[in-house]
C-alpha cells in the first residue's frame, strides 16, 4: 500500500475514528485504526462491536491497499507531522506502515486488515434528514441529564429519541433529573420513531459536526436493533438501546405556585460563587430561597463553613424555599450562554421546572434534596 493525502483530512478523520476505539479490546486488533486505500479514496474504520465509524477521504493511491495500525497514539502522532501532505505506506510482507511527512517519518507495527470487523451498514427502516446545527443543539441540551457508566440499567445512559410526522423529541433522565428538549426537522415521516440512542454515541457527534465545513445535513437511518449518522463523508453506526424509556409527561409538573424570573448569567456567577462550599457537603446541597426581592442562595458545610449570596429576580408566588444538587444546576447553566430563566416551584419536596419563556422546546426538570 502507498498513498498520499492531506494532513488535515487525516487527522480529522482519525480524531473522529479514535471516539470508537474499545476502552478493554476483547482482541487486539480491535485496538487498531483499519486503512483502505483504494479507488483514490483513503477509508478509515474503528469499532468495539457496538459502536461502529467509517470516514472516507481524498487520496492519490499509488499502490492499493489495506492494514491496521495502533490506535492509541495514531491522532497525536499525525498531528506532529510538519507537512501539509502525509505519505502512508507499507511494504508487503513487512507488517510495518510508514507515515512521513517533508523529513519526519513515523514507523508504525501493523496488524493483519484480514482479521479487522469491517463496520457493516445495517438495513433501513426509517430515515430524515436533520440539519447539523439543530442536531447539534438538542444533543447539548439533552445528554448532559443521562446517567454515568456507573448505572446499571442502559436506559437511562441513553437518549429517548422520538420523531412524529415532522417533530422530533429528544428525552434525558438519570431519576433525579429529566430534560425534554424539541425540534423541527425539515421531512416529515411516515410512520412515528421512536429508539433510544447510547449518549456516548451522540456526544461523539458534536466534534465530527464541528469538523465538517458545511452544512449539509444529517442523514439518520435506523432499523429494528442499529442506528447511524451520516454527516458528509462521516458514517457513525451503532447498537440502539433495548428497553422501554419512562413516560416523562407524568414527571413534569401540571403548574407551578411560585415563579422566579431571573437572568442566567446571575444566577451562574452565584452558584458558581458558593459552589467550592457546596461541593463539601455530602450531596452537594445548594439552598435557595425565593422572596419578594429575590432569592437567596447559601451553603453549608461541617468542614469549611458557610456561603451566602443574593440574586435580584422577579418572584411572582408566595415565598418558597427548596435545595438542589449544586452539580444538577451547574451542568444546565453551562449550556445557556444568556436569556432569562424561569424556575417554578410547587414546594421543597416537588420537582423544580426551569424553563425560557421565549423557548417552548426546553424544559428541564429537577428532583429536590431533602434537607432539615
Amino acid at each position: 500500500m502507498k498513498c498520499n493525502c492531506s494532513k488535515r483530512d487525516l487527522q480529522n478523520a482519525i480524531f473522529a475514528v479514535s471516539k470508537a476505539l474499545p476502552s478493554k479490546a476483547p482482541t487486539p486488533v480491535l485496538t487498531g485504526i483499519y486503512i483502505n486505500a483504494e479507488n483514490d479514496t483513503l477509508e478509515i474504520q474503528t469499532t468495539d462491536f457496538s459502536l461502529g465509524m467509517i470516514v472516507k477521504i481524498p487520496a492519490e493511491i499509488e499502490i492499493e491497499g489495506a492494514t491496521v495500525i495502533p490506535g492509541k497514539f495514531a491522532a497525536e502522532i499525525v498531528s506532529k507531522l510538519p507537512g501539509e501532505i502525509v505519505s502512508i505506506s507499507e511494504e508487503e510482507d513487512s507488517h510495518i506502515v510508514v507515515l512521513k511527512s517533508l523529513f519526519r517519518q513515523f514507523e508504525l507495527y501493523a496488524m493483519n486488515p484480514e482479521e479487522f470487523p469491517r463496520v457493516s451498514v445495517h438495513e433501513v427502516k426509517n430515515s430524515f434528514t436533520i440539519q447539523n446545527d439543530i442536531l447539534k443543539r438538542l444533543i447539548q441540551c439533552s445528554t448532559f441529564a443521562c446517567a454515568g457508566v456507573q448505572e446499571t440499567r442502559p436506559i437511562f445512559r441513553g437518549c429517548s429519541l422520538s420523531v412524529e410526522n415532522s417533530n422530533i423529541t429528544v428525552v434525558a433522565t438519570n431519576t433525579h433529573r429529566l430534560v425534554v428538549v424539541k425540534a423541527e426537522i425539515e421531512d416529515e415521516v411516515s410512520e412515528e420513531i421512536k429508539c433510544i440512542v447510547p449518549s456516548v454515541t451522540l456526544n461523539s457527534l458534536i466534534g465530527i459536526i464541528n469538523m465538517v465545513d458545511n452544512d449539509n445535513g444529517v442523514k439518520i437511518d435506523i432499523s429494528d436493533r442499529q442506528i447511524s449518522f451520516t454527516i458528509n463523508n462521516y458514517f457513525v453506526t451503532c447498537r440502539l438501546i433495548d428497553g422501554n424509556f419512562p413516560p416523562h409527561d407524568k414527571v413534569i409538573p401540571a403548574s407551578s405556585e411560585t415563579f422566579a424570573f431571573i437572568e442566567v448569567k446571575k444566577l451562574r456567577e452565584a452558584i458558581s460563587g458558593i459552589g467550592t462550599v457546596a461541593k463539601l457537603t455530602e450531596y452537594h446541597t445548594v439552598h435557595m430561597a425565593f422572596k419578594n426581592e429575590g432569592i437567596d442562595i447559601s451553603a453549608d458545610s461541617y468542614d469549611l463553613g458557610k456561603a451566602t449570596d443574593h440574586i435580584d429576580a422577579r418572584i411572582e408566588g408566595p415565598d418558597a424555599n427548596i435545595s438542589f444538587n449544586i452539580d444538577y444546576i451547574q451542568d444546565f447553566l453551562r449550556i445557556f450562554g444568556d436569556g432569562e430563566l424561569k424556575i417554578g416551584i410547587n414546594d421543597p419536596l416537588s420537582p423544580a421546572v426551569f424553563s425560557f419563556e421565549e423557548n417552548e422546546d426546553f424544559i428541564y426538570i429537577v428532583t429536590p434534596i431533602r434537607t432539615q
